[in-house]
């Protein structure tokens, strides 16, 4: 069974959707198989990775908006596959419970604002309860995301982050213009600009995330 990785918030926003197909573009290079599930509504993620580019190629994508059927798509996607990436909708709703409550490990995009911060606690508590009734420790992390420079306000939401116990990853993430050129074309920024600070910081954020997904 392949290793579960939920990138989820109730936050629209902060990045989740970049987040989750640059690194399975990232894991993929490294010769895992990757399987991709998306259940937002607006299917951002599977418009990204089905529009013919190379960065995508031998990554299944689908999508469940029925979120009745996330544990069962997870399951059968899991069967063929590494590693599921499982994008979910910028909004609380079931379908980010269910899919929770099967991850081995759960991402949290925070932006560097009071609101994300917020929103991380919730997150959190949701993840606790999962936890609690799938009785079960279901791990987490959180990431700085869409950084635009370092300054006082980033390095205090990461300080909060440490304080109230949110994991935050030692990599941060910038909004950085390769993203959006990615998206837009459909390709991975690493397949773009496989030397930018974008890619850099994707591959290790990746690196920084997989102990807890595949072990040491």
């Amino acid at each position: 069974m392949a290793n579960i990785l939920v990138v989820a918030t109730s936050k629209g926003g902060t990045g989740k959707t970049t987040l989750g197909v640059s690194l399975a573009a990232y894991w993929r290079d490294s010769g895992k198989k990757i399987a991709i599930l998306d259940t937002d509504p607006n299917q951002a993620m599977v418009r990204w990775a089905s529009k013919g580019a190379d960065g995508f190629r031998g990554i299944s994508v689908l999508a469940c908006s029925d979120e009745h059927s996330i544990i069962e798509k997870v399951g059968e996607l899991g069967a063929e596959n590494d590693l599921v990436i499982v994008d979910t909708a910028g909004f609380g709703n079931q379908a980010m419970i269910y899919a929770v409550a099967v991850a081995d490990l759960v991402l949290v995009p925070v932006m560097a604002d009071e609101a994300s911060l917020l929103e991380a606690v919730k997150m959190k508590k949701v993840i606790d309860s999962a936890s609690t009734l799938t009785r079960r420790e279901i791990a987490f992390r959180t990431v700085l995301n869409r950084v635009k420079r370092m300054t006082t306000v980033v390095r205090h939401t990461e300080r909060n982050l440490e304080q109230l116990g949110l994991r935050p990853a030692s990599t941060r993430v910038g909004d950085r213009v390769v993203f959006q050129e990615a998206s837009y074309h459909g390709g991975s920024p690493l397949n773009l600009s496989s030397n930018s600070v974008a890619g850099m910081e994707i591959r290790k954020l990746a690196r920084e995330l997989e102990p807890e997904l595949f072990g040491a």
